[in-house]
């Protein structure tokens, strides 16, 4: 079983947000074994904590073609096969734009732009209500 030490450890840091929602941020290049090594260490991290949401941040990602959006979609989907939702966010306008030159199809992914945007829908998610401070 995985931890957060291991986590750390083996370069896929897993940070808890909120009860229930987790956090993965993933930088640089995104190959088959690191791809892999993200779904392990994200699915023991669920499994560990019964997380009801998990957020992968794609930021710091700097290209997206179509074997990284099988990657990322085949992660999605091993969550959801463990009973929790993904929202991938951190989705640049390169990026985007790279998806539908590539017509890659997400399918049912949640996706947003920032992680402030993914954690208040995961927070909605969960069953919390973000209220913003009126001046």
């Amino acid at each position: 079983m995985s931890t957060k030490a291991d986590s750390l450890f083996n370069g896929t840091p897993v940070n808890i947000l909120w009860d229930d929602i987790l956090m993965i941020p993933i930088y640089g290049i995104i190959d088959t074994a690191r791809a892999q090594n993200i779904m392990e260490t994200m699915l023991s991290n669920i499994q560990e904590t019964s997380a009801r949401v998990i957020i992968l941040d794609i930021l710091g990602v700097a290209t997206v073609d179509t074997a990284v959006a099988g990657h990322i979609i085949n992660i999605t989907h091993a969550t959801r096969l463990m009973g929790c939702k993904c929202i991938i966010s951190g989705v640049s306008p390169a990026i985007a734009q790279t998806i539908v030159k590539l017509n890659i199809s997400l399918g049912d992914v949640l996706t947003t732009s920032t992680l402030r945007d993914a954690f208040r829908l995961a927070l909605d998610m969960v069953g919390h209500k973000v209220v913003s401070a009126e001046a």
